[in-house]
């Protein structure tokens, strides 16, 4: 049950945040995305559930469909390239030290004041999220390129136009190599 809810809730906290996410990808040498005219997508995504597709599926899917179509790719049975995604989440802490100082009255037989330096410790728990989006050559049955996106989870509202700025992000880094 967990895992629905953080699938449900991963996309729309990646593009939440002010910053964005942190993007990276690794292509496999060699590539040409030019050599690509269709695509599909993985039976079943790593986002579906039991064979069933989730929400969060179908709102990749459809980001998904968007940027191939604006790349010039277009959806096949018999595609080019494969796509998958993943979702994970990680519970992460945040640990700050502050130097500050501290500074007492002496009692009445030690007169005046002391100071000594301590440090204030604040510790911040927070969700880290990371897509991952996968693109498999089937012919050569070859993961040729992968990207991922992660950032803090901040924002619980999952909206389409989150989740299409992040896989558009995704794949421009991908695209760029």
């Amino acid at each position: 049950m967990r895992r629905i809810w953080l699938l449900a809730l991963l996309p729309a906290v990646l593009a939440a945040c002010a910053s964005g996410p942190n993007i990276v990808s690794n292509v496999s040498p060699g590539v040409d995305f030019r050599n690509f005219e269709t695509y599909n997508f993985m039976q079943p995504l790593g986002t579906d559930r039991s064979g069933a597709r989730t929400p969060l599926s179908s709102r990749l899917m459809e980001s998904m469909n968007r940027e191939m179509a604006a790349r010039g790719l277009t959806r096949s049975d018999n595609p080019d390239l494969l796509i998958d995604f993943n979702v994970f989440t990680q519970e992460r802490l945040d640990v700050r030290q502050t130097p500050t100082t501290h500074t007492v009255h002496r009692s009445h037989w030690h007169r005046g004041w002391s100071t000594w330096p301590t440090y204030q410790t604040t510790v911040r728990q927070y969700t880290e999220g990371s897509l991952l989006i996968d693109l498999i050559d089937p012919r050569a049955a070859t993961l040729i390129a992968e990207g991922a996106a992660t950032s803090r989870i901040r924002n619980q509202d999952l909206n389409q136009k989150d989740i299409d700025n992040v896989v558009a992000e995704v794949l421009n880094r991908i695209w760029a190599n």
